[in-house]
């Protein structure tokens, strides 16, 4: 008689609700940093001395790979009282998960390193201002926000 209580007992409770015996496993696309990390040969053209803060109006949103090779990333064009700028934000994975909305038409000031690359002057930004929001994409030494710090970093 207790072996059946005990059966019938095992049996209505594994019909209940509870931790799954299997679970599906799940496939992980490993992909870096698509040459945003702070190794890079491209983060390694900002340059701590040439940081700058510029105001202007954003004349447009787009997507930009910086050097041959990298995931796209986010680029600003910038028209200040000297002209036009591209700011480069960062890598899209990054900027487009964070809690500002910056579009055509905007008034922003940028802080960030003036480089050189592809031919062209650039800012990296380390930090955008608009609305009353700020964003954060790097420190004033260039390393990049997206990238976990570890010591080799420090």
């Amino acid at each position: 008689m207790k072996t059946e209580t005990f059966l019938l007992i095992g049996t209505l409770l594994m019909g209940l609700p509870g931790r799954p015996v299997a679970t599906e496993r799940l496939r992980v696309l490993w992909r870096g940093t698509g040459g945003w990390g702070n190794k890079s040969t491209y983060c390694a053209l900002f340059d701590p001395k040439t940081i700058q803060t510029l105001r202007g109006t954003v004349m447009s949103v787009d997507s930009v790979t910086p050097l041959p090779g990298m995931s796209p990333g986010i680029e600003l064009e910038l028209k200040t009282d000297k002209g036009v700028l591209p700011i480069h934000l960062g890598p899209l994975w990054y900027v487009e998960n964070q809690d500002i909305d910056i579009q055509s038409q905007d008034t922003v000031e940028v802080t960030g390193s003036r480089i050189f690359c592809e031919g062209q002057d650039v800012i990296a930004a380390t930090e955008v201002r608009h609305g009353g929001k700020k964003l954060k994409l790097r420190d004033n030494q260039g390393r990049p926000l997206w990238v976990a710090a570890t010591e080799e970093q420090k």
